[in-house]
């Protein structure tokens, strides 16, 4: 197996700092949302699809009216399969900025599976890293002649 260029390692490396931040970021914001937002029903009013070449992006749009009475309409950041216009979905919503608001059943599932791709990546590249820099001995050096002076 080929040993990681030192370019290598460090992309890598790279690569599993920006998964743990945004596993940080998306935990940090899921909890957030659950502890400070409030629960609305919201209604499904629109869902646009766009095609892509192996892609298929889903944008739906929600209204729901907050416990202060107001009418509140934007984009969902979630899509699952059976969404239809009319469904009701769950929203949480932060009461002194109503606009922000979140699938209420987003997990903690996707911010743990970032977090251990983060982790992983991280000590791969940094392990590659640390054992190109080392060298490990595999007796291509060896000479005839050390072992009689030796």
């Amino acid at each position: 197996m080929n040993r990681l260029t030192k370019k290598s390692a460090i992309l890598v490396i790279v690569v599993g700092v920006l998964f743990l931040a945004v596993s940080v970021f998306t935990w940090v914001r899921t909890v957030h949302y659950r502890g400070e937002g409030v629960h609305a029903d919201a209604e499904i009013v629109d869902i646009k699809t766009t095609y892509f070449d192996d892609d298929t992006d889903h944008t739906v749009t929600v209204r729901f009216t907050t416990a202060e009475g107001e009418e509140i309409e934007g984009e969902l950041d979630a899509y699952q399969t059976g969404f239809y216009v009319g469904k009701s979905v769950p929203v949480l919503y932060l009461p002194n900025d109503p606009q922000k608001f979140t699938y209420e059943k987003n997990g903690l599932l996707l911010p743990l599976i970032l977090g251990g791709a983060g982790v992983l990546l991280l000590g791969f590249g940094i392990f590659g890293l640390v054992r190109r820099e080392r060298g490990d001995d595999d007796g291509t050096d060896y000479k005839p002649e050390d072992a009689e002076n030796g």
